[in-house]
């Protein structure tokens, strides 16, 4: 377990290689080949950047296997490491190069049990869960890092749902902890149903209610900031310990080298931004780690009524998951014209609320670092407009430091 009292580890300015796209084809075919099939057309679904460690980029692809016609997730996989034993491995140049088919990540061994329903019911039957037909749904995927399946149970307890997490196994232990020591601090977590340690599963009972982001959409009811303040108090007194440091997710200077290489105009610019909104210094408190509008669910009174994906809870800067929320609530408003108005004041009042404990300046620059972070996701998903959303968003980062 990390120290929770040492600083984020200095930054590692090495960074994964970018493949072509003929390289990646190329890739793509010769192991499409390798398995006996022909590889007919590609598309770049999203793209996974994890700074000085990895690049995974997904692909929809069609193959053609014995006169059929699949349609199919392909991922091409670059990383500093190297890779797991077992992992198909090919050369591009004097590069290595992972490749694999959803779900035979080799970093998650147990994915493909968890989008099998006779092994899921399984599972369920060893943990003791609710018997019925199984329905699954794959929620997220991120090569590598975690998958995430919707399980619906069909059976006495008609329509009960669960979630599968598909994690590396000392990951998976790790989230399993942080699941029982919120549930025990009285914090409003799903329960952990079960856990299948070498397979790396975490099976977690599902909670209702529509997210703050939803909830924004349908112009119903917000809880009250104060709450969300309420709410962010009691992870600080949790004592929450977790193995990864919410310091370093939240540092901005890790998107540096990515951004950059986007946009070599503003690395400059950038790069200066960054730092000064790295530089924040807090007590150490317990944090969710990645508090955002789609983390946390309402009931019909805007009360929130339960909090999602805790897996990088630790010991952190409050302001870090303040600055997050709020950058996220502006975001939402962006994403939709019918709503940025309400979305946008509704993040000051938020804003207002944390800064009377966390202050002014060190919340401007926790707010400035998930901008920055922001600024990736759109070329993550590879939307069309992914450029002018990450000029929109580095400028948003600047003007939270007063710097626009």
């Amino acid at each position: 377990m990390a120290d929770p009292t040492s600083p984020p580890a200095a930054h590692v300015t090495s960074e994964p290689a970018v493949l072509t796209p003929a390289q990646e084809r190329s890739l793509l075919s010769t192991a499409t080949r390798a398995a006996g099939g022909r590889l007919i057309s590609t598309e770049i679904r999203n793209v996974h950047h994890r700074p000085a460690r990895s690049r995974s980029v997904m692909h929809e692809a069609v193959l053609a296997v014995d006169d059929q016609r699949l349609e199919v997730l392909l991922v091409t996989h670059v990383d500093v490491r190297g890779y797991p034993e077992g992992a198909f491995v090919l050369s591009a140049g004097d590069l290595e190069v992972g490749v694999w088919r959803f779900p035979f990540d080799p970093y998650l061994p147990g994915l493909p049990s968890a989008i099998s329903p006779e092994r899921v019911r399984e599972l369920l039957d060893q943990l003791g869960a609710a018997p019925g037909v199984v329905t699954l749904r794959t929620r997220a995927y991120r090569p590598t890092r975690r998958a995430v399946i919707e399980v619906r149970v069909q059976g006495p307890v008609s329509g009960r749902v669960l979630y599968l997490k598909v994690l590396p196994a000392p990951r998976a232990r790790s989230v399993a902890r942080r699941h029982r020591q919120l549930t025990a601090a009285g914090l409003p977590v799903p329960g952990l149903v079960g856990l299948a340690e070498q397979q790396g599963i975490i099976a977690i009972e599902a909670l209702a209610g529509p997210t703050i982001a939803e909830a924004l959409r349908a112009g119903a009811p917000l809880p009250a900031p104060d709450a969300l303040l309420a709410l962010s108090q009691r992870f600080a007194s949790s004592g929450v310990q977790g193995s990864r440091d919410p310091r370093a997710f939240a540092d901005p200077v890790r998107h540096v080298a990515l951004l950059s290489d986007l946009l070599p105009a503003r690395a400059e610019e950038i790069a200066e931004v960054a730092a000064a909104a790295a530089d924040l210094e807090a007590p150490l408190v317990g944090v969710h780690g990645d508090l955002h509008p789609g983390q946390l669910l309402l009931g019909t009174d805007g009360r929130i009524t339960g909090v999602l994906d805790v897996d990088g809870a630790g010991q952190g800067y409050l302001a870090h998951d303040a600055g997050n929320l709020i950058a996220h609530l502006e975001a939402t408003g962006d994403l939709d014209p019918r709503i940025t108005g309400m979305a946008h004041r509704y993040a000051r009042e938020v804003q207002d609320a944390y800064a009377e404990v966390v202050g002014i300046d060190p919340l401007a620059r926790a707010i400035a670092a998930s901008w920055i972070g922001l600024a990736t996701s759109a070329h993550r998903a590879q939307e069309p407009t992914w450029r002018q959303q990450l000029e929109r968003r580095l400028d948003r980062a600047a003007s939270a430091l007063g710097r626009r």
